[in-house]
């Protein structure tokens, strides 16, 4: 490997764990996690999907998923109700607690948001997502599940 390309290993990885901070510190304020809210936004966005998708969207494996969502089910922010064209499957939604809790954060978090991109210029911006876009599309074929941590 090129001292470049551990570098720019290096500086992915590291603005990662930037944004990751951020959005635990911030989403720590409501009770929530990084996985929970996730789990909230993809119901939110689309309500009545299996666990076996919404595990797909999360990028985490089915076994951590379920672990998740049994958890959330527990705390009163999501239903579960049974597939009615297959038996071992069930259908997740959000509970009035957890559309309630998804819209008092999300106007909130993209606030976060905004302010946190506000600091970089609208050129750098630019450039970033021209090169950014074309390295994931590059990994994304290879994605893997993460586990996804609760």
């Amino acid at each position: 490997m090129t001292q470049a390309k551990q570098e720019l290993y290096d500086s992915l990885k590291a603005i990662f764990l930037h944004i990751d901070n951020h959005e635990r510190a911030f989403l720590a304020q409501f009770g929530l996690n990084i996985p929970r809210y996730y789990v909230l936004h993809h119901l939110y966005k689309k309500p009545g999907i299996t666990n076996m998708d919404l595990s797909d969207l999360l990028l985490c494996t089915k076994s951590n998923t379920s672990r998740i969502v049994q958890g959330m089910i527990k705390d009163g922010l999501l239903t579960r109700l049974n597939h009615p064209d297959d038996r071992r499957s069930y259908k997740l939604y959000l509970s009035e607690k957890g559309e309630a809790l998804y819209k008092r954060v999300r106007p909130v978090y993209k606030q976060q948001v905004n302010t946190l991109m506000s600091l970089i210029d609208s050129d750098k911006i630019d450039r970033y997502l021209e090169v950014s876009q074309s390295i994931e599309s590059i990994l994304a074929p290879n994605k893997t599940k993460s586990q996804c941590e609760d």
